[in-house]
């Protein structure tokens, strides 16, 4: 712990920088998303994972986060991310060719396919090669009813690409709306 209390006293203001700026900038695509995306909550969001050297390892601490009935926006250590609930059945080529398609035209924005139940199971991404066919047939595998699909972008965005994150979001968030693959998270569900 001397360690860490050394570290602290050295960098106490950098980290108060940064998680100022996280939930500043979290704060700020709230306000953004109003009337765009329904029902949307700021929160704090626990149970997160963060990638380090030994892989995932959860965040005990909160996260800033805008909850909505489909998913999540949120920043992290890794960067901002939005992950949306998806119903399997409904994951066709279409959607892959938009996902892969995103990543291509923008490089800095990356996005993932895992499991709601086993989401350290990645089934596609982007910075893997592109198989669609074994990726709908590992899909249609699958025993879940629900995956998830995130969005995501590094830590500390130059404004013209948390911009860009945020317009990809919106257009997907349509997109996943008008063909009616979103689902409704579980805590959502159970209000009804």
């Amino acid at each position: 712990m001397t360690d860490l209390k050394k570290f602290l006293d050295e960098n106490k203001e950098k980290i108060h920088d940064i998680l100022n700026h996280m939930w500043h900038t979290i704060e700020r695509i709230a306000i953004r998303l109003e009337g765009k995306i329904p029902d949307i909550d700021l929160d704090n969001s626990h149970g997160n994972f963060i990638e380090l050297a030994d892989g995932w390892i959860e965040s005990y601490y909160a996260n800033p986060s805008i909850v909505f009935p489909f998913g999540e926006i949120g920043y992290s250590l890794d960067g901002l991310f939005c992950v949306f609930s998806i119903d399997t059945k409904k994951i066709n080529e279409d959607l892959i060719v938009k996902v892969t398609k995103l990543s291509r035209d923008n490089e800095l924005i990356t996005c993932q396919i895992y499991g709601l139940d086993d989401c350290f199971t990645t089934l596609y991404h982007s910075k893997d090669s592109e198989d669609f066919d074994e990726l709908l047939k590992s899909i249609k595998k699958l025993k879940e009813d629900i995956l998830q699909l995130e969005i995501c972008i590094e830590a500390f965005p130059e404004e013209n690409d948390m911009e860009s994150f945020i317009e990809s979001l919106l257009i997907f968030y349509q997109y996943l709306e008008e063909n009616k693959i979103l689902v409704k998270l579980p805590m959502y569900e159970a209000e009804k």
